[in-house]
């Protein structure tokens, strides 16, 4: 289990000059919360975030949050990003959770192998790329490997196909399709040319109704 280290600093900054300020120099404002217990503003460093974002865990690493000589231990709840700069961070939320506990995480789904509906021409069409499992902050997996090699043409990959570690539970609707093996489209002939002049042919001699009564009127 990845598990991170990182230093917390009280905030007592409210303003937007203020939070802009902070993020100009590294640091990323934050709150801390859970448990019941009163939510507490701080700021970590950014090159923190980024680290804890390149782990092999990801958001689901369990962090020991250090603030003001307190060890607590915490995830990220939510991580917003500059839109506009996506490495940018303006504001994350950490959450306390307890090692004993289980909690709800979403965790990657990574497809294996070559599917022999995709050797005879068939496509493989990802629909879903997380799953959401159940299980205790020490038992988060990084990831969900799931062998598509045996996938015909046609075939689907539901959540239920998923093999899961030990003590470990599926969240996510187990019909849920993870991935599928289509057939390539086919793209439909145009009409024939000869077709086609036929038919402008018969609009070209069609006479209006009026005009043949015209026509009887006049003789």
């Amino acid at each position: 289990m990845e598990r991170m280290q990182v230093q917390a600093q009280p905030r007592f900054t409210t303003t937007k000059g203020q939070l802009k300020e902070l993020r100009r120099k590294g640091l990323v404002p934050g709150v801390l919360y859970g448990k019941k217990e009163e939510p507490i503003s701080l700021t970590v460093d950014s090159r923190d975030i980024n680290a804890i974002l390149n782990s092999p865990t990801g958001l689901n690493t369990v962090i020991d949050l250090n603030l003001d000589g307190t060890k607590t231990t915490v995830m990220i709840k939510e991580l917003t990003r500059d839109a506009l700069q996506p490495d940018r961070f303006i504001h994350t939320d950490f959450i306390r959770i307890s090692l004993q506990d289980k909690l709800e995480v979403q965790v990657p789904i990574v497809l294996t192998g070559e599917a022999q509906g995709v050797k005879e021409g068939g496509i493989l069409q990802i629909l879903l790329r997380e799953v959401t499992l159940r299980c205790l902050p020490t038992n988060i997996p990084e990831k969900i490997e799931a062998d598509v090699s045996e996938l015909q043409m046609g075939d689907t990959l539901t959540v239920a196909d998923l093999v899961l570690p030990s003590d470990t539970e599926i969240v996510s609707e187990p019909d849920e399709v993870v991935a599928s093996i289509v057939a390539p489209r086919v793209e439909e002939e145009p009409e024939e040319a000869a077709e086609e002049g036929e038919g402008a042919e018969v609009e070209e001699t069609a006479v209006p109704a009026a005009e043949e009564e015209t026509a009887e009127a006049e003789e």
